[in-house]
C-alpha cells in the first residue's frame, strides 16, 4: 500500500477517534448537544464528522460499541462453572462497574434513540452471564428457577437503573451494593450474599 495511501487512512482514524472522544463529552454534558457542537470539539468540520457518522443514532451506536468494547476489556475470563457462582458474579460487578459507569451517560442517550444498538452490544455479555446462572440454579445456589436469559436481562436493567440513579445520600455508588442486589434477585440468602460478595472483594482486592 503506498505511504500516502496509510497517511490517509491513519488521518482518517485519528479524526474518527476524535469525533468520538468529543461526543462522549460532549454528550455527558449535554444529551441535546449538536453535531455542530460535537464537531467543534473535535476539531473537524461538519463535512468530516458526516463523512464518519451520517446520522446522529450512527453516531450513539458506534459510542456505544466503543463503549463495550472496554467493558469487555475489564471483564477478564468469567468461569461460567465456578465451584461458587455467587462469588464469580459478584466478583465479576465489582471488575466491572467503575467501566459502567464512566459509559452510563452515553448508554442512557442510547438508549432514548438507540436502543437497539444496547441490545446487540450487551447481547454476548448477557449469553455468558446467562450460562454462569443456569449452572449456580443446577447447583443450588442461586434459588430463583426463572429462565437464565430472562434473569440476565433482569440484572441487566437492575445495573441500568443504578447507573441512572447515580450516588445519592443513601448509596454512594459502591459496586458491592449492586452485587448485592444481584445476587438477591437470584435468590441467593442474604447472609450467603454478603459471604460470597466478601470472599469476591478479597479476590478483586476491593476488600
Amino acid at each position: 500500500m503506498p505511504a500516502a495511501t496509510n497517511r490517509t487512512l491513519r488521518a482518517r482514524e485519528r479524526n474518527r477517534l476524535s469525533i468520538l472522544n468529543a461526543a462522549r463529552s460532549v454528550l455527558a454534558a449535554d444529551p441535546d448537544a449538536s453535531m455542530d457542537d460535537i464537531a467543534a470539539v473535535a476539531g473537524v468540520v461538519r463535512r468530516t464528522l458526516y463523512g464518519h457518522f451520517p446520522t446522529r443514532q450512527d453516531l450513539v451506536a458506534d459510542l456505544v460499541r466503543a463503549g463495550a468494547e472496554q467493558f469487555v476489556a475489564h471483564l477478564g475470563h468469567i468461569d461460567v462453572h465456578a465451584d461458587d457462582p455467587g462469588v464469580e458474579l459478584a466478583a465479576m460487578v465489582l471488575r466491572t462497574w467503575g467501566a459502567a459507569r464512566e459509559f452510563a451517560p452515553v448508554i442512557e442517550l442510547a438508549r432514548r434513540g438507540a436502543a437497539d444498538a444496547v441490545t446487540l452490544a450487551m447481547d454476548p455479555f448477557n449469553a455468558v452471564v446467562a450460562e454462569l446462572i443456569r449452572h449456580g440454579q443446577r447447583r443450588g445456589i442461586f434459588g430463583n428457577d426463572l429462565d437464565p436469559g430472562v434473569l440476565s436481562r433482569a440484572l441487566e436493567s437492575t445495573a441500568l437503573m443504578f447507573l441512572s440513579t447515580g450516588p445519592t445520600d443513601r448509596w454512594d455508588g459502591d459496586a458491592a451494593d449492586v452485587a448485592f442486589t444481584h445476587l438477591l434477585l437470584l435468590g441467593t440468602p442474604v447472609d450467603a450474599a454478603r459471604a460470597a460478595i466478601r470472599t469476591a472483594q478479597t479476590r478483586e482486592g476491593e476488600a
